[in-house]
C-alpha cells in the first residue's frame, strides 16, 4: 500500500515538473442576451455585450406549443439555433415559454439550457430564464442566466 502511494506521489511530482495541469472549466458568468424574432418571414436577431458570447449573430428555431385546450394558456417548445455573424461557431438551446391567459396576453415568461455547440462554443454550457415581450409581426426576448465552458 505504501508503494502504491509513494508511486501516486511520484507522478504527481513529475508531472507538476513537465507543467501537466489539471484541466477544469471555467466559472459560471452571468450572462444576458437579447433575441428579436419576426413570425413572417421567420427571421431573427441576436445581440449581447460580446463578453461569454459573440456580439451578434441570426436565430433559427424548431418549435411546437401545447395546451391550447387548458384554458390556462400556451407552452412553446423551441430548440433555438444561433449563428454567430462573426463566424465563431453556432449554439443551441432548448427553451420552454408560456404565453396567453395566464402570463398575459402582451408576453411570455419560461426557462433556457444550453443544449449543443460548435466551433468556440462546443464547450458552452448553462442555463437562466426568459422574458418576451410581443412586437408587431414579433417578439423581443431577454435572455437571463448563467453560463461557463467546460
Amino acid at each position: 500500500m505504501r508503494r502504491l502511494f509513494n508511486a501516486a506521489v511520484a507522478v504527481a511530482i513529475i508531472a507538476v515538473a513537465l507543467g501537466v495541469g489539471v484541466v477544469g472549466a471555467a466559472p459560471p458568468q452571468t450572462a444576458t442576451f437579447m433575441v428579436v424574432e419576426q413570425f413572417d418571414p421567420p427571421s431573427g436577431a441576436f445581440t449581447s455585450d460580446g463578453s461569454i458570447l459573440c456580439a451578434s449573430g441570426t436565430t433559427s428555431n424548431e418549435f411546437s406549443a401545447s395546451g391550447f385546450q387548458s384554458n390556462v394558456g400556451i407552452v412553446f417548445h423551441d430548440r433555438k439555433t444561433i449563428t454567430c455573424d462573426d463566424g465563431s461557431g453556432t449554439f443551441t438551446l432548448l427553451l420552454q415559454a408560456r404565453t396567453g391567459f395566464n402570463v398575459g396576453d402582451d408576453g411570455t415568461s419560461g426557462r433556457w439550457v444550453v443544449l449543443s455547440g460548435t466551433g468556440d462554443y462546443a464547450g458552452l454550457h448553462g442555463q437562466g430564464r426568459l422574458t418576451g415581450t410581443y412586437t408587431p409581426g414579433g417578439i423581443s426576448e431577454t435572455y437571463e442566466g448563467r453560463l461557463a465552458y467546460r
